[in-house]
């Protein structure tokens, strides 16, 4: 009788030891994050940069960098977890990622997502990324050699201006209106958005969202500025 009673008391001890343990999960915590794009290989931690797309995507190599191993948005409420190489915040497990032509897989890699324009997402690595991030007051504008225009979640162009379409367009963005502050006007079913992506000769090419909301046409290159009503003939389908 008395080794049973040893025997359950070490047991016990097991079982309170084994709770106290899956307490301190590194995994689970108490907390809601709100994990950013990132993938992590090696010592370098990659951001997704959803204003970057890619020109062609054929310069996607066909040589494979990596693969995520875990996902770990809607897994990991720990916000003292460290992520580890293989890590991505979205990206599922098994997930290959890609060289780019022309960048060097620390520099730049990317992901197959056919909901993107140009089939991919593009990660770069956050090193890099003030050399390499894209945006609208930083582009050259006199090195832009077309715009395309594509209704909310679409990723095949309905229009695409160039030449003196094109040049009025960036006219018209240029010379509006920086504004410290604006509500959309809300009107059901007035409104809406246009992703407008400007192409260089550059590998990556810069998409920012254009915005309608029935009175107003604007967009936020750094803050909110309001653009010309002529401008709605050139995005019109």
């Amino acid at each position: 009788m008395r080794t049973r009673w040893l025997a359950l008391l070490v047991l016990t001890a097991l079982l309170l030891s084994g709770c106290s343990h899956m307490a301190h999960n590194p995994f689970m915590g108490h907390a809601d994050i709100d994990w950013v794009d990132f993938v992590k290989l090696g010592k370098d931690s990659y951001t997704s940069e959803y204003e970057t797309v890619l020109a062609d995507p054929a310069l996607v190599t066909d040589e494979v960098v990596g693969t995520v191993k875990f996902k770990v948005a809607d897994v990991v409420t720990n916000p003292n977890y460290r992520t580890k190489p293989g890590d991505a915040a979205f990206l599922p497990k098994g997930t290959k990622l890609f060289r780019i032509q022309g960048y060097a897989p620390d520099e730049a890699i990317a992901a197959e997502d056919k909901t993107h324009i140009g089939g991919y997402r593009v990660y770069v690595e956050d090193g890099q990324r003030d050399r390499l991030s894209l945006s609208y007051m930083r582009l050259p504008k006199d090195s832009i050699e077309r715009v395309a225009l594509f209704d909310s979640q679409e990723t095949e162009p309905y229009r695409t201006l160039i030449g003196d379409e094109k040049n009025a367009f960036i006219r018209l963005l240029d010379s509006g209106t920086d504004v410290s502050g604006y509500s959309p006007v809300n009107r059901s079913g007035d409104g809406f958005s246009r992703m407008m992506v400007f192409y260089t000769d550059s590998p990556f090419a810069l998409g920012c969202f254009l915005f309608d909301d029935g009175t107003q046409v604007y967009f936020s290159p750094d803050g909110i500025r309001l653009i010309d009503d002529d401008i709605r003939e050139l995005i019109a389908r």
